[in-house]
């Protein structure tokens, strides 16, 4: 618990955008300065991995859409004006960050990204890892919509998670076994926004600023973390007919639900 705990702070003190001395906040800090913040092996790897999450996705995940949060408010409606958003929507873009030997920079000033999402995930992994080195056999690590296991539990039963079917909060959609697998949930199907009759999620398009009319809920089981989280991200952020055929075509095991709150994929319980 040590070993796990001690890895959670480095990674918290290194990458969280809540920690004033990160990566990331030093980064945010210099937005358009033209001052790069030096990193390392790990951090490139990371970066790496977003801006390939940032392809996939078409350029739709974008960790930068962060500073469009401030313009909803807590319920998801907007209340600010068509020319603040289009102000806004100026210091959005993946586009704009940069690596080089020197280090890494954001070039647009007030620009800001938060990496939290995609740090949790590796986080999950980079335990696991050190749990099995030292010799565990038994393990589930979870930390808000992330889950890594090792083995089953010390008695044998199998590692569960599960999901709530949408329309009663209090049963669950299905339990999943996530023994030595990675698990991870994006969207919540309990909080949306509402326009004209139809549901959005709260993930907000880096083009227009708006909600995405995509999946409310995707999760997957994968062999690690990481990959779970990849591919319930890019699904989750495509529009839903598009967002189900990719999944279709990943041959990973995935729960998904619709902006009519229906559940669908592999997962789902049957009607």
């Amino acid at each position: 618990m040590a070993l796990c705990q001690t890895e959670l702070t480095r990674l918290e003190h290194k990458f969280s955008s809540y920690h004033p001395d990160s990566i990331t906040s030093l980064i945010n800090q210099l937005a358009g300065t033209g001052q790069r913040i030096p990193i390392d092996t790990e951090t490139r790897s990371l970066f790496a991995f977003i801006k390939a999450l940032w392809e996939e996705s078409k350029h739709i995940f974008d960790p930068t859409t962060c500073v469009l949060q401030g313009l909803y408010h807590n319920d998801g409606a907007m209340h600010a004006s068509h020319d603040q958003l289009t102000e806004m929507l100026k210091r959005v873009g993946w586009r704009h960050f940069e690596i080089t030997a020197e280090g890494a920079h954001m070039a647009t000033k007030g620009a800001l990204i938060d990496l939290n999402s995609c740090v949790r995930p590796y986080a999950m992994d980079s335990i696991r890892k050190l749990l099995l080195a030292q010799k565990v056999t038994n393990a589930y690590i979870e930390i808000d919509q992330d889950v890594a296991t090792i083995g089953k539990q010390p008695d044998g039963a199998n590692w569960l998670v599960g999901l709530r079917i949408p329309q009663y909060t209090h049963s669950a959609i299905v339990r999943l076994k996530v023994n030595n697998m990675g698990f991870a949930v994006r969207g919540d199907f309990e909080h949306t926004v509402a326009r004209n009759d139809e549901l959005f999620g709260r993930a907000l398009s880096p083009v227009d600023g708006q909600p995405i009319p995509g999946l409310l809920t995707v999760a997957v089981v994968a062999q690690n973390c990481i990959t779970a989280c990849s591919a319930a991200n890019i699904a989750r952020l495509k529009t839903e007919a598009t967002g189900i055929k990719w999944l279709e075509k990943l041959d990973l095991p995935w729960l998904a639900v619709d902006r009519q709150r229906n559940c669908l994929g592999p997962l789902a319980p049957a009607n």
